[in-house]
């Protein structure tokens, strides 16, 4: 599903002739003056979920590198993330020399606060939470965790742009909050992220992390962090800034579809609707709901795509699926490595199993939305009871 992507038209042209014509691609320097997209958008992007700085980078997994390391995640350090999301995110606590402990998710399919603090070490620096296809973590015992035991809280975004929980927009309850611009993504450039933090620490300590010259370009010191090149490119941010005046469109019209589809299944046998922490701040990309087994979850899976709707079961062991801690091969290998015990989720796999992934596109029509309500209705009377 491509939310920002399917809307991709001429304004976004525009954008993109106006930084061809300037011929400045680079954000530091070019010939004479240049548009400045990536700053703008950074600005915008600030503004719009209200958070002091943000920074534009090349991909979601280099904004929650930034995030970690600006946040002080490092070697021998652990952090504690969800056993169900997409493995750049486990990858990005690798890439900081620090390890990813592996938590259960509870049935709103986010990062369980109970396990969380079950998985607590004298080791654990920070907390990674998830806001897996849209809905919200739940923000509030994670924040009073992390205050409590002094611990950094990164919020990883990537699935949930501009969804929010308790009237505020993702990524601005802990420390960090990254981004992704991908293309599957709700807004997106075809690849791209962003970073958020109110703290200024982190910012500048991010910036040195993303260009290895950060430090020098934004008119300070010479760096004293050896950092990568995630620089975003002027064409980065000048479709990211169209995409953005979007993004609360894209999410009004899948709530709106959501909305409809859920009252559906909840007067359906056989399905229980994936529990969300807050309705009214859910994306609303995605409908999920429970079968009583993986097997009936599959059964409605197969007959729901014969009525033509793109369903799939989350996970199934037989196939490969990078949102499933059983295929983080280097995060399995580096967790025996350094002697610790391989990660036992049981209820995450329990629940991705019995779970029936229906997309809810923003481009869904009157017509459409009917289509689907009968199909559910169809494959729950005639499969699941």
């Amino acid at each position: 599903m491509f939310p920002g992507g399917m809307e991709v038209g001429d304004e976004e042209l525009a954008a993109l002739e106006r930084v061809i014509r300037s011929r400045n691609l680079f954000r530091y320097y070019g010939v004479g003056d240049g548009p400045q997209e990536v700053s703008a958008f950074e600005e915008e992007l600030a503004a719009f979920m209200g958070s002091a700085h943000a920074l534009c980078v090349n991909a979601g997994s280099s904004a929650l590198i930034c995030g970690l390391i600006g946040a002080g995640v490092g070697r021998g350090d652990e952090v504690i993330v969800p056993a169900y999301t997409w493995n750049a995110t486990a990858n990005a606590v690798l890439a900081t020399g620090a390890l990813p402990v592996l938590a259960d998710v509870d049935d709103s399919l986010t990062i369980d606060p109970e396990d969380v603090e079950r998985k607590l070490t004298p080791r654990t620096r920070a907390l990674l939470s998830v806001h897996m296809r849209g809905n919200a973590a739940n923000m509030r015992p994670l924040v009073d965790l992390a205050s409590e035991r002094g611990l950094a809280l990164v919020e990883d975004v990537c699935q949930a742009a501009g969804a929010s929980f308790e009237g505020r927009r993702l990524g601005t309850f802990g420390d960090v909050g990254a981004f992704s611009l991908q293309f599957n993504k709700i807004i997106t450039t075809g690849e791209g992220g962003a970073m958020i933090t109110d703290r200024r620490d982190v910012y500048e300590t991010a910036i040195e992390v993303h260009d290895c010259a950060g430090p020098v370009r934004f008119g300070g010191q010479p760096p004293s962090f050896p950092g990568w090149n995630f620089r975003a490119s002027e064409l980065t941010g000048a479709v990211a800034r169209v995409q953005l005046t979007r993004l609360d469109g894209l999410l009004e019209r899948m709530r709106a579809n959501h909305a409809r589809l859920a009252a559906a299944v909840e007067q359906l046998p056989g399905l229980i609707l994936r529990r969300s922490n807050d309705v009214a701040g859910d994306a609303g990309v995605a409908l999920i709901a429970y079968a009583e087994t993986a097997a009936l979850a599959a059964d409605a899976a197969d007959a729901l795509r014969a009525e033509g709707v793109p369903a799939v079961q989350m996970y199934s062991p037989d196939v490969v699926d990078m949102h499933f801690y059983p295929f983080w091969r280097p995060v399995l290998d580096a967790l025996t490595a350094a002697g610790m015990p391989a990660p036992e989720c049981p209820r995450t796999l329990d629940l991705v199993g019995r779970a029936v992934h229906v997309d809810v596109p923003p481009q869904l029509d009157e017509r459409d939305v009917e289509e689907y309500e009968l199909a559910l209705r169809k494959v729950a009377l005639g499969v699941l009871v």
